[in-house]
């Protein structure tokens, strides 16, 4: 039961994350991801001081407050190649790809899978495939971006993302690795991530300052939301296994994807981009059944 109460957190928070701050305007990402840490790294400090600050030591800081850089790191990925070959075909590449890394992860450094029967193996590829095959259904059910992309540089767009798709299929393994409380860890993960996130708005010369005084709360909210998924996630992940726990984490596409159809309209309810969509949370949400019901 724990383990579908932290799935259910996970995947409802990062999947409506950017609902709140979809219509802020912002001169680069950057600065979304910068306010994404600064609500990230207070919610910790708050969490932390309930818990009782001591926990926080030396030791067990350092690796945690590398898995934050590496969530900065894996933005700059994502920002380079969404920019150079849009958020559909970015997308599609690092999605299933963090996916396979964790999964990959799971295997080699924390002995996921190892000992178990070749059916439950079998079992354990049909269920990935199912789920890659769902996200990208969900990816391109609109056909993709259109368009010729300013200054697109091909090969940097997909740099970046076989960069996010690999950064963002580690990051919360300097955390597990630590051996430290999810609870805990938490706290030097968030000043990585507001550390790295600081210093790509300062690479990006751009003022992190918002137009309108309502748009900080609403950009605010998208911090709560990812928060709330990212304890979720690190719980999940101690709970059922690094491939197993972040891999049902990616459904949270399938959130968005419905909340794009019902709420936002796009794309149209009754339309064939909508159908193919719901087609793909089908399988994506079928194949997360399936894995999150094999063992380790």
């Amino acid at each position: 039961m724990l383990g579908i109460l932290y799935a259910m957190i996970t995947v409802l928070a990062w999947g409506t994350w950017l609902a709140p701050s979809q219509n802020v305007p912002l001169k680069n990402q950057q600065i979304k991801a910068f306010y994404v840490g600064s609500v990230n790294l207070i919610l910790a400090f708050l969490i932390s001081l309930g818990l009782g600050l001591g926990q926080v030591t030396w030791s067990g800081f350092w690796l945690p407050f590398l898995g934050g850089l590496i969530w900065a790191l894996s933005g700059l990925c994502a920002f380079t190649a969404t920019h150079h070959l849009g958020m559909a075909r970015a997308f599609g590449i690092w999605a299933p790809l963090n996916i396979m890394v964790s999964l990959v992860c799971g295997v080699v450094m924390f002995q996921e899978f190892r000992n178990t029967s070749w059916l439950n193996q079998l079992l354990l590829a049909g269920a990935i495939v199912v789920i890659i095959a769902g996200v990208l259904l969900i990816i391109f059910a609109r056909g993709g971006d259109s368009g010729p992309r300013p200054h697109q540089n091909r090969a940097l767009g997909l740099l970046g993302a076989l960069g996010a798709g690999v950064l963002w299929g580690i990051y919360f393994i300097p955390i597990k690795l630590s051996g430290v409380s999810m609870w805990i860890g938490a706290l030097p993960m968030a000043a990585g991530i507001f550390t790295g996130s600081g210093l790509l708005v300062l690479l990006g010369r751009q003022s992190p300052r918002l137009e309108r005084r309502g748009d900080y709360w609403r950009i605010g909210a998208t911090g709560l939301l990812w928060t709330t998924g990212n304890y979720g996630m690190l719980l999940l992940v101690g709970h059922l296994g690094a491939g197993k726990g972040y891999t049902i984490a990616q459904l949270s596409v399938v959130v968005n994807a419905l909340v794009g159809i019902f709420l936002l309209k796009d794309p149209l309810p009754g339309s064939r981009a909508a159908g193919m969509t719901l087609i793909g949370c089908v399988l994506a949400t079928a194949g997360g059944i399936l894995l999150g019901n094999l063992n380790k």
